[in-house]
């Protein structure tokens, strides 16, 4: 009974991780006729295939395949059918978002002709003259309320202008203090008294031959600072000749040369940090011998020919294996074969591979034993075929393993597997399971924060 609850309890898990894949990745793409068109780009950074092609906002669209043609990118993309797309459309590459997604957005034309399959829209990869208008838009608006404020200082419509009434004020302010100096004569004799004795104080302390004078103890101030400065001069001199360790570091060209070695290696690092593309796959199903089984796969692509594979798989029952014992007596031989069966058996994956257009190539460990295998890739209908050969029965031979994956629908795949091809004892895997790209777990992630 608690076993029939945990099954219940996992399958319940897995239409949830299902429903919300789905949910989440649903604007990548979809059902419906689409038609294709082409564009040449001189960068496509950061476009990758399922990138959402959108027209006002909306994603109408997807992208095919992007392929070197020349020095340019050629970017083969589909658009849905009931969209119509004018011959006199633009194409351009925008950046959305706190991590830098970009998406491809057409801009629709005026031309009532329709752009046919397969031909080709202009990329306006200009710098960004959108942000120079706006920008001019708001320094416009800044210069309309600056003359607005000067109208209201110098102009105001039907009141007096404030600088003719600060005029009218100065003069009544002058005329008061001709007659407050007129009316006080005797205290503004003794304000001229008050400054003549301020000049001669003033002359006092500019008189540099004076010891206590203010000029005199400025010249000793600046004689000080000649000093320093002299001291600061010959620290300089003895930093561009290399003496101590500043200077050494600063003068020694080796050092120097390490510097940039470090920094252009930190450069390289976080470039193919950048460019690692990586893929996660998890299915689980049912073999024919082995019962239940689980696997886990993880691709990591660091250049677009070259991946590494990673992967974990689990079943309820390993496979078959036979030990022969020998037992000698009374110079007889007598031989005795036992099979046996591993219990919650996990075998491991482990592998670097690489792709030649459809064809992948790859070796290594294959369910933790030494083995090959080879990927073709039909992406026009979502699907790959593959066959492996690899040993993890020592006493039976090599395994041969051919395997079909196809998409069922968005993230949802399915995979059929046979086994020991060239033995009569033939096994079958029916599985099904999500396959998540970097845009895939993207949206994921986007998601859940």
């Amino acid at each position: 009974m608690n076993e029939f609850k945990v099954g219940l309890l996992a399958i319940a898990t897995i239409v949830a991780v299902v429903y919300m894949s789905l949910t989440v990745t649903s604007n990548q793409s979809g059902f419906g006729e689409y038609v294709r068109y082409q564009t040449l780009v001189k960068d496509a950074s950061g476009i990758f295939p399922k990138t959402p092609i959108k027209i006002a906002g909306i994603n109408a669209g997807r992208i095919h395949k992007i392929e070197l043609r020349g020095n340019f990118a050629l970017i083969t993309f589909e658009v849905l059918k009931s969209v119509k797309v004018p011959s006199d459309s633009m194409l351009r590459i925008k950046t959305v978002g706190f991590l830098g997604d970009k998406f491809i957005e057409i801009v629709v034309g005026k031309n009532s002709e329709p752009l046919a399959e397969m031909e080709f829209i202009v990329a306006d990869e200009g710098g960004g003259m959108e942000n120079l208008l706006a920008d001019a838009g708001v320094v416009m608006k800044d210069v309309k309320t600056l003359v607005s404020t000067f109208k209201e200082i110098f102009a105001p419509e039907d009141k007096v202008s404030p600088l003719k009434t600060m005029m009218t004020n100065l003069e009544e302010i002058s005329t008061q203090l001709n007659s407050a100096i007129t009316d006080n004569k005797d205290r503004v004799s003794q304000i001229m008294d008050n400054i003549e004795r301020l000049t001669h104080s003033l002359a006092e302390e500019t008189d540099r031959n004076l010891r206590d004078s203010s000029l005199s103890k400025l010249h000793g101030v600046l004689e000080t600072t000649q000093v320093m400065t002299r001291d600061l001069q010959q620290m300089i001199a003895d930093i561009r000749a290399g003496k101590g360790t500043i200077g050494q570091f600063l003068v020694e060209d080796q050092i120097a040369d390490e510097v940039k070695q470090t920094l252009a290696s930190v450069n390289k690092i976080v470039s193919r940090v950048d460019s690692l593309r990586t893929e996660i796959a998890v299915f689980t199903g049912a073999n024919t011998d082995y019962g239940a089984e689980t696997e886990v796969e993880l691709r990591l692509h660091p250049s677009p020919e070259r991946f590494y594979l990673l992967g974990l798989t689990t079943s309820k029952f390993g496979p078959e294996k036979e030990t022969i014992f020998t037992t000698e007596q009374n110079g007889a031989t007598t031989s005795r074969t036992e099979k046996t069966q591993d219990k919650d058996s996990y075998r491991f994956n482990v592998q670097l591979g690489r792709r030649l257009h459809q064809w992948s190539f790859r070796g290594g460990l294959i369910q933790s034993t030494g083995g090959l295998g080879v990927d073709y890739e039909l992406k026009s209908y979502a699907a790959k075929f593959s066959a492996e050969a690899y040993d993890y029965r020592k006493d039976i031979g090599i395994n041969l393993r051919f395997m079909s994956e196809f998409q069922i629908w968005n993230v949802l795949y399915g995979k059929v597997a046979f086994e020991d091809l060239a033995e009569e004892d033939r096994s079958a895997t029916f599985s099904a399971g999500l396959r998540f790209t970097d845009e895939d777990l993207k949206g994921l992630i986007g998601f859940f924060l």
